[in-house]
């Protein structure tokens, strides 16, 4: 059986509430209209009866008999009762009286042309339907806001199920998710009311919650790992330094590792940082020819073949930093291992290929992990892995292949299509 929620019971209750309130104010209103209406009524009756009798006595010369049999006229020869005489005062005109015995009493003064006047009394009790019928009118009441506060509860349920419902819904979906590490994706985030705003800001705001805690997490780990080979490449040349002097082999050992120290916090870094993932386009053969300018002095000292073949109009979406470090990571991979100073960079489709010669094949699966380097590498052997990671970061997928003593590195860029869905 299906839980009701507390909002819903609140709905229930205030829907509810102000139902049985409208019945109430409408049950005034409509008691009162019929009373003031029966007062008249009667009141027109005694007032047409005093017209009629006056016109009489000034045509006649004495007053007539009542026509209504409800109607009794006292005047000189027929002395008023005295209940009725204090209920209407010398100075009053009409007035109305209640006896003990359940008779009600509408009094009007009467004027003759002799400047005497006389009183016309009626006895209404049987005209009063309204007040004869209270107890009937009070259950027919009880039953109608009986009717009308079921009625509204059964609309409560109805507009609840179509307009609270949703946002149980996103409760429930941000419960069941609140633990999960995966990101969140919440009901009715599509919507476009309140309700579907309100989900799309918890769920990009959650989203970015995790992600921003998951990259925290990443360089945490990453760092103490990563860092622990060339920590203690430096602390074992540091203390061999201090008792003798550093021979040209070990300084150059000492600057490749704390220059491959300072690309993995480089790249680190802007894996961590959110603004990193933004995409924005750019023209791929400029960035290109510009990392190739940054490697510009050790390119002529290696006398390095380089064959760019980019189309110079060729656009692409990503985050231009990340990319930046990507191909600083992979130029310089080829720089340090290709058996010949040559390298070429091309594109066919939605891929980049990165091709340079190298002498045997490697296991391109195990070159990807965290700590593999080939043997007499220099490096601490995080430059594949961190591009994997720059790769994943991008959306991008990076394949190697060593065929024919060629090396090549393909980065499949993501479609037309998942770039338009990631901007919307």
């Amino acid at each position: 059986m299906r839980r009701t929620s507390k909002l819903q019971k609140k709905v229930f209750a205030i829907f509810g509430s102000f139902t049985l309130l409208l019945c109430l104010v409408f049950f005034a209103i409509c008691l009162l209209a019929a009373y003031v209406i029966e007062d008249h009524i009667v009141d027109n009756l005694l007032e047409g009866e005093v017209r009629y009798i006056e016109q009489q006595a000034q045509i006649t010369g004495f007053p007539p008999e009542p026509r209504l049999p409800y109607l009794k006229l006292y005047s000189k020869g027929q002395p008023i009762p005295l209940q009725l005489r204090s209920a209407l005062p010398d100075h009053a005109e009409k007035a109305e009286w209640f006896s003990d015995s359940d008779h009600h009493f509408h009094l009007q003064r009467v004027h003759f042309p002799d400047n005497s006047s006389a009183i016309l009394a009626a006895e209404v009790s049987e005209l009063i339907t309204v007040t004869r019928q209270s107890a009937r009118l009070l259950w027919l009441f009880g039953s109608a806001c009986t009717f009308t506060v079921l009625l509204a509860l059964y609309c409560a349920y109805g507009i609840s199920r179509k307009t609270i419902a949703p946002v149980i819904a996103l409760a429930e979906a941000v419960k069941q998710q609140r633990s999960c590490d995966a990101l969140v994706s919440l009901p009715h985030s599509g919507d476009k009311d309140e309700i579907g705003y309100l989900a799309y800001t918890l769920e990009s705001t959650i989203n970015q919650l995790k992600q921003a805690l998951q990259r925290e997490a990443e360089f945490t780990r990453d760092t103490s790992h990563e860092f622990r080979t060339a920590l203690t490449i430096l602390k074992g040349t540091l203390t061999l330094s201090q008792n003798r002097t550093m021979t040209a082999s070990e300084k150059t050992e000492l600057l490749q590792t704390v220059t491959g120290m300072e690309k993995t916090v480089m790249t680190l870094l802007a894996l961590a940082r959110s603004e990193s993932l933004q995409p924005e386009p750019f023209w791929l053969r400029p960035l290109l020819e510009e990392r190739l300018l940054k490697q510009h002095q050790i390119l002529i000292h290696k006398n390095f073949q380089i064959q760019l073949e980019v189309e110079s109009d060729r656009e692409i979406l990503a985050n231009r930093h990340l990319v930046s470090l990507l191909f600083d990571n992979l130029i310089g991979n080829a720089l340090q291992h290709a058996s010949k100073p040559e390298l070429r960079i091309h594109t066919k489709r939605s891929a980049i290929f990165f091709e340079n010669p190298i002498e045997t094949a490697l296991d391109t699966k195990k070159t990807l992990l965290s700590g593999q380097k080939r043997e007499g590498s220099k490096g601490i052997g995080q430059g594949l892995f961190l591009a994997t990671r720059i790769c994943t970061a991008l959306g991008w997928t990076m394949a190697l292949q060593c065929q024919q003593n060629t090396y090549r590195c393909e980065l499949r860029l993501r479609t037309e299509r998942s770039i338009q869905q990631s901007i919307c």
